[in-house]
C-alpha cells in the first residue's frame, strides 16, 4: 500500500508508540511539517528513524493512523533596552495510533517539494526476516 512517510524520527518516539500504542509528537522540521499539511485525521501514514535519502527498500517502520492533527504558531519575544525581536514559528501536534509494523518495498515519490510517498508491506510477526 502507498503511504506519505514522516522520516528522521527519535528513537524513543518509535518505541513510545509501540509500547503505548497511541502518541503524541510536535513536528518542526520543514520536510516533515509540510507533509503533515497533506494529511486528514483517518488518514495512515509511514513512520522510520532513517532520513529520507537514506530510505531503501527493506527500510523498516511504523504504519500509524493519524487521529488528531493541530497546526500551532510558537511566538518568541527577545528585548532589551535596544532592540525588540519578535520570532515566530509553525510545528504541527499530531496524535498516531500504532496499526502495523512495515517495510518498505519501493519509494513511489522523491521530488523535492512534494511528500515522500513509499510503497510500504505490513509485516507480519511470522513473515518477519
Amino acid at each position: 500500500m502507498i503511504y506519505i512517510a514522516l522520516t528522521g524520527l527519535a528513537r524513543h518516539v518509535m518505541n513510545e508508540l509501540t509500547a503505548a500504542r497511541v502518541r503524541t509528537v510536535e513536528i518542526r522540521s520543514p520536510n516533515n511539517f509540510f507533509t503533515l499539511l497533506r494529511v486528514q485525521p483517518g488518514d495512515r501514514i509511514f513512520l522510520t528513524q532513517s532520513s529520507a535519502p537514506d530510505i531503501v527498500p527493506g527500510t523498516g517502520g511504523l504504519i500509524a493512523s493519524i487521529r488528531a492533527l493541530q497546526i500551532i504558531t510558537h511566538r518568541t519575544v527577545q528585548s532589551n533596552e535596544d532592540y525588540y525581536e519578535e520570532r515566530e514559528s509553525q510545528a504541527a501536534r499530531v496524535q498516531l495510533q500504532l496499526v502495523a509494523v512495515g517495510r518498505v518495498r519501493k519509494i513511489t515519490n522523491f521530488e523535492p517539494g512534494t511528500p515522500l510517498m513509499l510503497d510500504v508491506d505490513e509485516v507480519r510477526y511470522c513473515d518477519a526476516r
